[in-house]
């Protein structure tokens, strides 16, 4: 029986920035407010059906995802970058609702471990 993965590895991210916590706090805002406009723009782009655009969403939000250890949003990015170029456009949409599940697991997680932070200090 499998669990799934947590959306992001906080402790590989923290310890990739020397331990400071702050300097992830603060990367992990910006990464938020990148991620919300990222996944409002892929809304639109899926409804006026411009693979093009979405493909290059998905590009930025698996690289980006990949550099903070959120491998399962990282990858479900890759995929429906994958599904963009191939321009098949029912697995577009199963994709991008996938990322989008997943994108608002890793905002919970992000937003979990913000208020977390903030009791620690």
């Amino acid at each position: 029986m499998s669990h799934p993965m947590a959306p992001i590895d906080f402790a590989a991210l923290i310890e990739m920035l020397g331990g400071k916590r702050e300097v992830v706090a603060s990367l992990l805002s910006t990464f938020l407010e990148e991620l919300v406009t990222d996944v409002d723009a892929s809304k639109r782009a899926v409804l006026e059906q411009d693979t093009e655009a979405l493909q290059q969403i998905a590009h930025r939000i698996k690289g980006t995802s990949a550099n903070l250890h959120a491998m399962m949003l990282s990858s479900i990015a890759r995929e429906l970058e994958s599904a963009c170029a191939e321009a098949d456009y029912g697995l577009v949409t199963l994709k991008h609702e996938m990322m989008c599940d997943q994108s608002q697991r890793l905002v919970n997680a992000i937003q979990g471990w913000h208020g977390h932070a903030d009791n620690a200090t």
